[in-house]
């Protein structure tokens, strides 16, 4: 048991990158290869069971929403330096739900649930410039990851434990990784893409300063959200403070197009 332990811990100190702009520490047993064909193959699926629900250029609100969510992605991709990464599509999906993603294999889904809460082309470059940092900062590969040496760890520990006790010994630790690792990550990988689709906005062309705003807007309309340390997501007064204090700085960014952003905010 103690040599699994020893594997498990040297592969997550050898598999340390570095997010960009942000230039956090996040441990990738993943390759950005494997993250992308699981993401096509959840794709596919996707697809398959959304074909009714996906608007077409020819459609009623095709004509003239999805030449705006094209635009935004478009402009997005470009600032955030992905456009040889992949060869991207934005769908537009009918949906009451407010939501919107983009995936290591270059899809990016706006539901038009969330238009209404957008409300214009800055509001919508808030949300794809939070969905396009995901990719950027391979959040997905991190949680694949995280979630592959906490389980590793848990069944390596409930191992140690006397046969009677070991179901709730893993139970128990399971719900620790949960609460006491996974959860505070997902809130702070949101944050984080936050921050780098706030500086992805600014540089597309898009004012910044919708950010908080367009997170008022969400915040009026939920009700009834669990205590912060219960989410995956920061409530959203902490976003709305946060993109507040990142707000200055994003803004040399849109009022400078041209101004390249660093490797490393702050430098």
């Amino acid at each position: 048991m103690r040599r699994v332990l020893l594997v498990v811990l040297a592969l997550a100190a050898a598999a340390c990158s570095q997010v960009a702009l942000t230039g956090r520490s996040q441990l990738l047993l993943v390759s950005d290869a494997q993250v992308a064909q699981l993401s096509k193959e959840s794709r596919a699926k996707f697809f398959q069971e959304a074909q009714s629900k996906i608007v077409r250029p020819q459609d009623a609100e095709g004509s003239t929403v999805l030449p705006m969510v094209d635009r935004v992605s478009s402009r997005i991709i470009r600032a955030a330096g992905l456009e040889q990464r992949a060869e991207w599509r934005v769908v537009l999906v009918r949906s009451d739900e407010a939501n919107a993603n983009a995936s290591a294999d270059g899809t990016i889904v706006v539901y038009t649930g969330i238009l209404p809460v957008t409300q214009t082309e800055a509001g919508l470059a808030v949300v794809v410039g939070h969905e396009v940092a995901h990719v950027v900062a391979r959040h997905s590969g991190e949680r694949l990851s995280q979630m592959v040496v906490a389980q590793n760890l848990t069944n390596v520990a409930a191992a140690f434990a006397s046969p009677q006790y070991q179901g709730a010994v893993g139970a128990a630790l399971g719900l620790g990784a949960q609460y006491g690792v996974l959860m505070p990550f997902s809130r702070a990988h949101e944050s984080e893409a936050d921050h780098l689709g706030l500086y992805y906005m600014a540089k597309a062309g898009y004012d910044p300063a919708e950010a908080p705003r367009l997170w008022e807007r969400m915040g009026a309309g939920s009700k009834g959200a669990p205590p912060e340390w219960l989410s995956t997501h920061p409530s959203h007064a902490t976003r709305i403070t946060q993109l507040r204090a990142w707000l200055p700085d994003a803004r040399r960014y849109y009022e400078n197009q041209a101004l390249p952003l660093p490797d490393v905010l702050g430098r």
